[in-house]
């Protein structure tokens, strides 16, 4: 069974197992679904000093997201990340796994409107901070120019902390900062490595 078959098998037992009818009355409602996706791209570029690596090439993370609402602004769902980096070798990494999420869903009056950006956003528009976290298997592939390729797994945790403003009554355009940590099994030992991250994205929340 290929990778893109498992990926596929573990979202469709998600769904079926997260999805009643939906009867509900907007965004981060019990019964409303949010599906959303980020992408980050970066370029490194060559240095010239001896204390720098003098090796450049280009990154890019793909993160879709799927979060089903049991109870209002509590989210459960799943996340996947594909990550590729490329320059004189090629790294391929695929992670997948459950993600549980908080959206602050106030009640009326008190909702964070969206002030000077109504314009762009609509007259309905508020912020909606949220929290989650992220517990995906990691699964690597690293490829060398005329050498043989080799294969690795281990985990990724990502916890993150942002601000979705609605635009419109379904769609959003979100930031999160957060906190990412992964551990790769190579030639029997463990490789750890940690960084913050800064990601947007774009998502929309469905409900009847």
């Amino acid at each position: 069974m290929n990778v893109r078959t498992v990926i596929a098998a573990l979202f469709v037992a998600a769904a079926v197992l997260v999805a009643p009818p939906l009867a509900q009355a907007g965004a981060a409602d019990p019964g409303s679904y949010f599906v959303s996706g980020q992408l980050g791209l970066n370029y490194y570029i060559k240095s010239t000093t001896s204390e720098d690596s003098e090796v450049e090439g280009m990154d890019l993370l793909f993160a879709p997201r799927v979060l089903y609402f049991p109870t209002r602004g509590i989210g459960i769902g799943g996340e996947a990340n594909l990550y590729m980096y490329s320059n004189y070798s090629k790294q391929t990494n695929l992670a997948v796994g459950p993600r549980v999420a908080y959206y602050l869903r106030p009640e009326g009056s008190r909702y964070a409107r969206g002030c000077c950006l109504t314009p762009f956003l609509g007259r309905s528009s508020f912020w909606m901070p949220f929290f989650g976290v992220s517990a995906m298997y990691l699964m690597n592939r690293d490829s060398y120019s005329g050498g043989p390729s080799s294969t690795s797994s281990g985990y990724r945790v990502r916890a993150g902390l942002g601000a979705a403003p609605m635009i419109g009554e379904h769609g959003t355009a979100f930031l999160e900062l957060g906190f990412q940590t992964q551990s790769l099994k190579r030639s029997g030992t463990s490789q750890t490595s940690n960084k913050i991250y800064l990601e947007g994205g774009f998502g929309a929340f469905l409900f009847k």
